[in-house]
Order: structure tokens, then sequence, then C-alpha cells
């Protein structure tokens, strides 16, 4: 999660969209196909699922979350659970675990709040064993 994002001017909107133009292709492909397969779904039965995905989430999160949602990285006590911080870039915010978790509620918790570069080691380590995990 990022914090506030800046004002881009039209110029910047352009050169931006021109840049990221073979991302949009994918996006508008897959974005279409998704729809294509939530109507064979069903939308109301995708909107119910969604709508039950969304309160166990909120659940999770005020069980497991110190605020509730995200925080700036220096407020995270855990170092494992901080975010990479791009040098110049925007801040990423991560998330700080609530006080007193028992050893199950940490782990599963810790887990959920993992930030993107560790969680992809870990996915890497559980699928591929420690010996064919990331080179960095």
């Amino acid at each position: 999660s990022r914090g506030r994002s800046q004002k881009i001017s039209p110029a910047q909107i352009r050169r931006l969209r021109a840049w990221n133009s073979l991302d949009w292709a994918l996006y508008s492909h897959f974005n279409r196909s998704f729809w294509r397969e939530a109507e064979k779904f069903g939308i109301s039965r995708l909107r119910r699922e969604v709508a039950e995905i969304r309160r166990r989430r909120e659940f999770l999160a005020g069980r497991c979350l110190r605020g509730g949602g995200p925080v700036p990285a220096q407020a995270i006590p855990d170092g494992n659970l901080r975010p990479f911080q791009p040098p110049g870039g925007g801040k990423i915010l991560g998330f700080a675990l609530q006080e007193g978790l028992g050893k199950e509620e940490r782990e599963l918790c810790g887990r959920m709040a993992l930030p993107e570069l560790p969680y992809k080691d870990l996915l890497e380590r559980e699928q591929f064993g420690a010996k064919n995990g990331s080179l960095g």
C-alpha cells in the first residue's frame, strides 16, 4: 500500500500511458476475459462471495492488525514485516501486528501481513525447497 499520491500533470499522464501501453493492453484483455467468466459464474453469486471475503478480511484485520489497517513502515516494530522502501519513491505502507497474539494466531496474522518480497521468498521456498529459492 502506498501513502497519498502526488498530483501528476496531463503531460505526465500521456507519457505514462505511452510507457504502459503493453500493460494496458494486457489489462484490457484480462479484464474482458474476467467479466466473461464472471457472467458464467453468476454476477449475484460473485457479489455474495466478494462480500463474504470482505467480511472475513475486516474481521481478520481487526483481530490481527494494530489499528486495523496499513501504517507507515517506521511504525512497524517487527523488521520482518516492514516493506521495502524504494529510494526516491513514495512511502510504502505495511502492517503492524496486534500485541498479545498467541503463537498460532501470530503465525497466521504474520503471514497475511508479510510484505511482497519476503512473501515471494516464502512461496519459492515452499514450492521449490530451500536450495532452489530466490537468488537475492
